[in-house]
């Protein structure tokens, strides 16, 4: 029921019915507007809005296993609609070894391109090893505002990602990755259909172990250097895109890098040989379509590149007179997004 007193022009709702009432000397007409919301739209669909405003926020999730609290680094950019209906989709990021969410977003200019895209960004705190402590991944002394600069490395505390995945000894960071995904949906209005992950190095290597261990939880993952470690049982439960990039002067991924992307192509059931998708001067991309779901294969190739984020230059250089990338350099950060921006997981749902 509706209380209150309406005169003259007014608006007002009950429950889902809204109107104007209109006053004419002593007679007033009621004019409703009657808003019809489909069965189907109301059970997929509900009015969202969001837990955190436009800008960075240190979220707190926790592992309901274990009941463990972690960190996570959100971004929510300024182009998004306040309420939605949960149609906003996301991206999980994994910093590299030794490295931190905000040394990760300023390397790659993370935040500024998900935004581009209309993506909530989700920047997540790896750990260190068991015999030390460092809550935000920066060296010792060095407090959120000190780290917020985004160029601070933690050398003798190095953060890094359990890429061994879920059935391995030391920390589940499957189960974190779960747990910031459910955050995502619940307080940020994220479609969980659409959400994806990156990570460069050691985040690279978890972002392949996340493929394998929490297909279910992704659309698509980008991986920038690292390789998919032995050790993981890789047994997606549903088709998940996949796109590698990796520089052939970075040992850390030549090895491996045909080999899972040979993998994703098998597990995704792509009935298309690989094709070349991308080339410049110093990149060649390579591309298995007509696979399940809606998914892809892509495997980006950079000359003369290390263990580094392809179209950034470092932060800071590792020595006096570090040369600077080619130019003609792919840039991961870009690429990637206009790659996965336009997958969904419901269309692997559909099949």
């Amino acid at each position: 029921m509706c209380h209150g007193r309406v005169t003259h022009m007014s608006f007002f709702t009950c429950g889902t019915t809204a109107g104007h009432r209109l006053q004419f000397g002593g007679m007033s007409i009621l004019i409703l507007l009657v808003i019809i919301i489909s069965p189907s739209a109301a059970s997929s669909e509900a009015l969202c809005f969001p837990k955190y405003s436009p800008g960075y926020h240190v979220a707190s999730v926790s592992d309901p296993l274990t009941g463990k609290e972690r960190s996570v680094m959100v971004h929510v950019p300024d182009n998004l609609d306040f309420v939605s209906f949960s149609s906003v989709p996301a991206m999980i990021a994994y910093h590299g070894w030794h490295a931190n969410p905000w040394y990760f977003n300023r390397l790659g200019n993370v935040a500024k391109s998900t935004a581009r895209h209309g993506m909530v960004l989700a920047l997540g705190f790896g750990t260190p090893p068991d015999t030390n402590e460092s809550p935000i991944c920066c060296p010792d002394g060095c407090d959120v505002m000190c780290c917020s600069s985004g160029d601070k490395l933690d050398m003798m505390r190095p953060c890094g990602w359990n890429t061994d995945g879920q059935g391995s000894t030391g920390t589940d960071d499957i189960a974190y990755t779960r747990a910031i995904a459910r955050m995502l949906v619940k307080d940020l209005c994220v479609d969980s259909n659409r959400i994806f992950a990156t990570g460069l190095s050691n985040g690279g290597s978890m972002t392949a172990t996340a493929a394998c261990q929490a297909s279910d939880v992704f659309a698509g993952v980008a991986q920038i250097s690292g390789g998919l470690g032995e050790k993981v049982i890789c047994e997606p439960e549903s088709p998940v895109a996949f796109l590698s990039f990796c520089g052939l002067d970075d040992m850390s991924c030549t090895a491996s890098s045909n080999t899972t992307a040979e993998l994703f192509k098998s597990l995704n059931n792509c009935i298309e040989p690989f094709h070349t998708s991308f080339e410049s001067k110093t990149t060649k991309c390579r591309a298995a379509r007509g696979c399940m779901g809606g998914t892809f294969v892509e495997q980006c190739f950079i000359k003369g590149l290390g263990d580094e984020f392809p179209g950034h230059d470092r932060v800071k250089p590792l020595y006096p007179g570090e040369p600077k990338q080619d130019p003609n350099n792919i840039d991961a950060m870009d690429y990637m997004l206009k790659r996965m921006s336009i997958i969904s997981k419901q269309e692997s749902k559909q099949e």
